[in-house]
């Protein structure tokens, strides 16, 4: 009996759980716009738009990049923007408009983000009717140049260039932008702060040329360390994971870097240095799921089972995630 009621309790959570989120993802429809451009050559691209203040709707600037013509769409309504603001590097364009009656959305933070942290997106992937949602978590928090790129789990596909990630109380912490090629993909997002700087000391303009490529479209040997990494992950090419991984610990010291070099480490079969570097990283940040998750492993190979159980324990109370995603 007393077995029966803890399923029913679970059961019942993930229930309430389940309706918060939809009803914080039906809240947010009515500020995820449809952006469109089109060029000289008369290609007609689709992105998406989040309404952020009032009158104005932040995009991706490759969505609208080089276009001779640009709206947004609403409930059947085409919006013309008067002005651009742009940060071409960081791939952050907020397009001004003279009467958008839509609601935008409560601006949030990156500051207290944590790995495992609850997010949802919104856009309109794959040129949807209407805005789909995917929800996941925050598996990795970049620092770049001060800030805060986000990698999560919320899927996203062609068309949700521009759309919103939010916390699960929908407030925008940032917009979906960029992923990685392939089944294994990983999903990356601009920070929330980059819209409130452009909507303080940005410069409106009405050029669309695109005066730079942005940081993640760079060449390989430009790319900052964390997409560099990711080449070597997804082939699972451990002496490229650890020749990268040393020069960023050079670099920066990065718990990131040093997590990465640890699982380069693991899996060319060092894992005496490979636990040394954890447990330095978990001394310094005591909830980072992935060195829990890689210390299990190792715990297990071992043979201490005791210590592989706290690991697991402790992985997947910070990011139940976390071992699906790795094993993606």
């Amino acid at each position: 009996m007393h077995s029966r009621l803890i399923l029913l309790f679970i059961v019942f959570s993930v229930s309430v759980l389940a309706d918060v989120r939809q009803e914080v993802a039906f809240k947010l429809n009515p500020s995820i716009v449809k952006v469109h451009s089109a060029n000289e050559s008369g290609n007609h691209g689709v992105g998406s738009g989040v309404v952020i203040a009032k009158d104005h709707v932040v995009t991706n600037c490759h969505v609208i990049a080089n276009s001779k013509g640009i709206h947004v769409t609403k409930y059947g309504v085409s919006y013309p923007p008067e002005y651009l603001i742009a940060d071409w590097h960081h791939d952050v364009c907020i397009l001004t408009f003279k009467y958008l009656e839509l609601e935008p959305v409560e601006l949030g933070s990156t500051d207290l983000l944590k790995r495992g942290q609850e997010v949802i997106a919104k856009s309109f992937g794959s040129n949807a009717i209407r805005p789909i949602t995917s929800t996941g978590t925050v598996k990795d928090i970049f620092n770049m140049q001060g800030q805060h790129i986000i990698q999560s789990s919320t899927w996203f596909s062609l068309g949700a260039s521009g759309g919103g990630l939010f916390d699960k109380q929908g407030n925008l912490i940032g917009i979906t932008t960029f992923k990685t090629p392939g089944k294994k993909a990983l999903y990356y997002s601009m920070p929330v702060e980059i819209i409130k700087k452009l909507l303080a000391d940005g410069v409106r303009t009405k050029i669309t040329e695109q005066a730079e490529s942005p940081f993640w479209d760079e060449p390989p040997e430009k790319l900052p360390y964390f997409m560099q990494v990711v080449k070597p992950l997804l082939n699972q090419d451990w002496n490229e994971l650890k020749e990268i991984s040393i020069k960023w610990t050079q670099e920066k010291d990065s718990p990131e870097a040093s997590y990465y070099l640890a699982e380069s480490l693991f899996y060319l079969g060092n894992k005496t240095e490979a636990k040394t570097i954890l447990d330095k990283l978990l001394g310094a940040i005591p909830d980072h799921a992935q060195a829990h998750w890689l210390l299990a492993k190792i715990s297990e190979d071992e043979g201490n089972k005791v210590k592989s159980a706290y690991h697991q324990k402790c992985y997947m109370e910070l990011d139940s995630e976390l071992e699906a995603f790795s094993n993606n």
